[in-house]
């Protein structure tokens, strides 16, 4: 049979245009990349779509493409095939090279388990010597050795601080040994009383504590007696005045009774108050407290002495005496001096303790943190409201600072906060000045109405400032200002502050 031609009718034409006009597109989506395998899908969607379309022909071009497509992965496999029998033949290639590399790494481990093996017999060797050694001298340690007799040797020298004279004069000698034998029992006797094992101190508390019992218990029998005694003679007062009187409706025994009440009201407290044994043992306690904190301090714990002077029952060790026995001691081997060490512990232990230190031992704390420049622990005291603060500890304060204005070091600012405490407001505007705070200063003395001219002609003397003087210059309201200029220039001058004077007056 004849096949009918593909491209018969209008329809086909369009359809070759579509194709064309597609592989085009493709084609150009492509760009300037040349990749094979893009424009094999893209020639092979195109044959699809033809064999859809001409049915007449499809079942050859079917078998065209299957033999094309058989072909074209006939060809990719082969490709491939050729790029890993290539990898293939390089490896083959390199296999005598690695082989030897290999023998030869073979051959530098083989002579370093020789050497190891050589410095391991060495080792072993020396081990062997070493116990063997150790054995000989342990067992000559174990053998009896025999005590060698002590020789006395003459000794030839001269006595030290005698002459040759002295040395041969036989009365001389004895009566140096007189008195060498009278020295040698004095220490011999001072040593047998002054001295005595630690036992004997353990055997001392055990008797005392014995005698420390028993007197409580005299003192509680001394007490009943005195009970008894007291209800004796109230009962023998009680029946002299029955006998006296007679009352016709009262008996002995209504009247011993009604006096025994009485009496029993509060007399007996007040009377046997003195003997309260209570006292005895506090004070007792008090003493070993004491003693405690000499022997910590004795040994050179003074970081601990100063935490148990601290926290003292009643505060008989939180004084000026404990201070000055702190001060004598210098740096140790933890860092700070013991005078701060108690001071810290004497301030961390206000709130446990509920009071704080008097004014003076306040001082005292402070001037030490000062002179170690501990302004931070002294700004965590105040903080924590732990001194009793004082005009003396603003001053401190103020003296140690040695800044020029303004204030760095913030000395300065804790002087203000404890005037402030005070109400020390003249206080508060130089401190306020000396930060270089100058508004802040005149406007609280303004509030606190401290402002006069005598008061200004003091803090321009005090702490003079460009900015200050150029405020208290100025014009206020009222048409004045707060110091004329004249003023301020002569107070400069007598303060011998002339360059500031100079300045102020380039300002103006």
């Amino acid at each position: 049979s004849i096949l009918p031609p593909i491209i018969s009718n209008g329809g086909d034409r369009l359809f070759l245009a579509e194709i064309n006009n597609y592989v085009e597109r493709e084609v150009t989506k492509l760009g300037d990349q040349v990749d094979e395998e893009q424009k094999y899908l893209i020639y092979k969607a195109v044959f699809n779509k033809v064999i859809e379309h001409v049915t007449a022909y499809k079942p050859i071009l079917t078998s065209i493409k299957k033999e094309y497509e058989s072909t074209i992965d006939a060809i990719i496999n082969g490709q491939k095939e050729a790029v890993f029998l290539q990898g293939k033949l390089k490896a083959m290639a390199s296999t005598p090279s690695t082989i030897r590399n290999y023998r030869k790494r073979s051959d530098q481990l083989e002579e370093r388990i020789n050497f190891i093996k050589r410095n391991n017999k060495n080792l072993a060797t020396e081990l062997e010597e070493l116990q063997r050694v150790r054995k000989e001298r342990t067992k000559k340690d174990h053998e009896i050795k025999e005590i060698p007799k002590k020789q006395l040797k003459k000794d030839i020298r001269m006595l030290p601080g005698v002459s040759l004279e002295e040395q041969t004069d036989p009365r001389y000698l004895n009566k140096t040994l007189v008195k060498l034998d009278r020295q040698l029992r004095e220490l011999n006797n001072s040593f047998k009383t002054r001295y005595l094992p630690k036992k004997n101190k353990d055997e001392l508390k055990e008797y005392l504590y014995k005698k420390v019992s028993f007197r409580d218990h005299l003192l509680a029998q001394s007490k009943d007696f005195k009970t008894k005694s007291h209800r004796l003679k109230i009962a023998l007062e009680a029946s002299e005045a029955y006998n006296r009187a007679k009352p016709p409706h009262q008996t002995v025994g209504d009247a011993l009774s009604s006096e025994g009440d009485n009496s029993n009201s509060g007399e007996t407290s007040t009377q046997f108050e003195e003997d309260d044994p209570n006292k005895e043992k506090e004070a007792e306690m008090m003493l070993e407290y004491i003693e405690k904190f000499n022997e910590l301090f004795e040994d050179g714990k003074f970081e601990e002495a100063a935490v148990h002077a601290a926290n003292s029952p009643k505060g008989i060790l939180r004084t000026q005496a404990t201070l000055a026995k702190f001060r004598v001691k210098l740096k140790y081997n933890g860092g700070r001096t013991p005078l701060l060490a108690f001071c810290d512990a004497l301030m961390s232990s206000v709130k446990v303790c509920g009071n704080k230190p008097s004014i003076g031992l306040s001082i005292d704390c402070v001037q030490c943190a000062l002179n170690e420049n501990k302004l931070d622990l002294l700004s965590h005291w105040i903080a924590q409201d732990s001194l009793s603060l004082s005009r003396d500890i603003g001053v401190l304060l103020e003296d140690h600072c040695s800044c020029k204005i303004p204030c760095q070091c913030g000395c300065q600012a804790l002087a203000q906060s404890i005037f402030t405490s005070l109400k020390e407001h003249h206080r508060v505007i130089l401190c306020l000045l000396k930060q270089g705070r100058v508004l802040t200063g005149l406007q609280y003395a303004k509030s606190k109405d401290c402002i006069d001219p005598q008061f200004l002609v003091h803090i321009v003397k005090t702490c003079p400032s460009l900015q200050l003087l150029l405020t208290i210059s100025k014009i206020d309201n009222l048409g004045t200002p707060l110091l004329p200029v004249g003023v301020i220039l002569k107070t400069l001058i007598q303060a011998d502050n002339i360059d500031l004077g100079v300045k102020f007056l380039q300002q103006l």
